[in-house]
């Protein structure tokens, strides 16, 4: 049984597949469940698969198993279509993508448009984040070493970065990465991501960050945009208060935190 079980995710491997599940394996070797549960039991033992999720098996390859799993783009996108859920990698894994990170983020985050727990596999930990409306956002395909995974657009991320600024590590940590992430965004993709959106909060939020940050081409974006909409005045820092605070007209922002980037002087 073993060795039909070690013969069976060989094979998988040898097709460049990295994944199975119960049924499938079951199906395959044409046997019972509870064989496959003994044989999956044995093959966790000694290392040799990581289970993700319900049924969901990942193959480790030797280079992986102190690890204790694979890393997250390997399978994401395979993971995802088990679940037949909407996803794309976001915000600081997306901007790691575009070279706007100064270290590898200590859990992947992962866009979707229904809860999910997040994830510990081994080493890795998945940030699952919910977001409505996923088909309307721009997002791109990147290469994987097992095919492709969506992953949010530069302008995309730069939203979702002053959408979710706590989850992206703070104001000063985003004005880093948005610094480092707008030679990447282009103001003709910025402009039609505007026309899709009637939130104008991260935009504004978004536009004075840029505005300090000397980023003037893609501000003017913003504020051309902005200026023909209603808006209130927001906080800089959502999880902050801002009564007392200062404001700054041309954003209609209340500045309550200090913003600090460690690759530009926002003096």
């Amino acid at each position: 049984m073993d060795i039909n079980a070690k013969d069976y995710i060989d094979q998988l491997t040898a097709r460049g597949e990295l994944s199975f599940t119960t049924q499938i394996m079951r199906d395959a070797m044409g046997v019972t469940t509870k064989a496959v549960e003994r044989a999956i039991y044995r093959l966790r033992k000694k290392g040799e698969i990581a289970n993700v999720a319900k049924g969901y098996y990942l193959i480790l390859t030797p280079e992986f198993r102190k690890l204790g799993c694979l890393p997250p783009d390997y399978f994401i996108d395979d993971l995802m279509q088990h679940w037949q859920q909407n996803y794309y990698v976001g915000l600081l894994s997306a901007a790691l993508y575009f070279g706007a990170a100064h270290q590898q983020p200590q859990v992947f985050q992962v866009m979707t448009d229904q809860y999910r727990r997040d994830l510990t596999c081994g080493g890795v930990k998945i940030e699952f984040i919910t977001k409505k409306n996923l088909s309307d956002i721009p997002v791109t395909q990147l290469k994987t070493h097992a095919g492709f995974m969506n992953v949010s657009t530069p302008e995309t991320t730069m939203m979702d970065l002053c959408l979710f600024l706590r989850r992206s590590g703070g104001l000063s940590h985003v004005a880093t990465i948005l610094d480092e992430l707008a030679e990447a965004v282009e103001p003709s993709a910025l402009k039609n991501l505007l026309k899709k959106n009637n939130e104008t909060t991260w935009m504004q939020r978004l536009g004075y960050i840029l505005d300090q940050l000397g980023h003037q081409d893609l501000a003017n974006v913003l504020y051309e945009y902005l200026k023909n909409q209603k808006t209130n005045i927001v906080s800089l820092v959502p999880y902050y208060p801002m009564r007392g605070t200062e404001r700054n007209t041309k954003w209609r922002i209340a500045i309550n935190a200090v913003m600090e980037s460690d690759v530009h002087d926002t003096d």
